[in-house]
């Protein structure tokens, strides 16, 4: 399978832009924003300006996450940008804790388009956007593109899931819906989560979990031969002898063709990279286990 990088390199691309209908916004506005997130999220709101993005998650008491997203200013208004399948649960979350605080935690998502951009050139189509612009990415380079007016582009969403494949870095769905700790997706490995802070919902499992070595998974990229559409929340299975044991969970699946696909999936952190893994109820399938593209703190 080739990889993104190496056929916009192939194909001699300048940029492809990528319509996010699988994304939405959860705004969080009011005199006690910043503060009041500072408690909600593993970011650093204090990192945050009117130029910048941060990257996090927003957990439960036991540390386990309801989403995962990019998080920027607009106006008054801290933009929390997700998984539309994972608003609900945030949402909810937030609204419960933000009863005594003066924020208004809503789903924006109808008011915004939202698209990337990526490639050698996407920093020429971005420079010209009539909206709000967030780089999220660099080789190739890539954007967010945040507008209330339509955006138009050339392909649909797989393509963008793809390549923050290829990155190992995730989205959560609903599936998913409070089921892992951060480190458990690695979002340590892109800043996701502040060490320093102070306290916030979900802290104390979080850090436990870095300070005494307690984790035991962690985020991988595989692909290979399935007969079947691999969708987030699958079991994966690993071989053991001539027997198949539970391996993980998928977060995120592109299937690329009716037989190939590429995913993100947490197994275990120790996991040898030459473990057969497959798609259970899916006898026929074999995925094979990628080096990560960083290293993990």
């Amino acid at each position: 399978m080739v990889e993104l990088t190496q056929h916009f390199s192939d194909a001699n691309l300048d940029s492809l832009s990528v319509q996010l209908t699988d994304y939405g916004i959860l705004s969080v506005s009011g005199a006690d924003a910043d503060s009041f997130l500072q408690g909600q999220l593993t970011c650093d709101l204090r990192k945050l300006d009117q130029n910048n993005w941060l990257y996090g998650a927003h957990c439960d008491q036991t540390g386990k996450a309801f989403s995962v997203f990019w998080l920027c200013r607009e106006a008054d208004a801290v933009l929390l940008i997700m998984h539309r399948s994972a608003i609900e649960g945030s949402l909810a979350q937030l609204k419960k804790y933000g009863v005594f605080s003066k924020i208004t935690a809503e789903d924006v998502s109808d008011d915004w388009n939202i698209a990337g951009v990526f490639g050698n050139k996407a920093a020429s189509v971005a420079s010209e956007f009539d909206g709000r612009v967030i780089q999220v990415g660099t080789s190739p380079d890539q954007y967010l593109l945040l507008s209330q007016q339509p955006i138009s582009t050339d392909y649909s969403q797989p393509y963008w899931d793809a390549l923050e494949i290829e990155r190992v870095r995730p989205q959560l769905t609903s599936e998913n819906n409070q089921a892992f700790v951060p480190q458990m997706m690695n979002l340590q490995a892109w800043d996701g989560i502040s060490f320093d802070k102070g306290c916030y919902i979900g802290q104390e499992t979080i850090a436990r979990m870095k300070y005494l070595g307690k984790q035991k998974r962690a985020l991988f990229r595989l692909s290979g031969k399935v007969t079947a559409q691999v969708t987030p929340g699958m079991q994966l299975e690993k071989a053991i002898g001539d027997n198949w044991r539970r391996a993980g969970t998928v977060i995120m699946a592109v299937n690329r063709t009716d037989t190939h696909v590429d995913l993100l999936a947490v197994l275990p952190s120790d996991i040898d990279a030459d473990t057969a893994i497959r798609v259970r109820d899916d006898d026929a399938s074999l995925l094979e286990i990628h080096s990560l593209p960083y290293q993990l703190g």
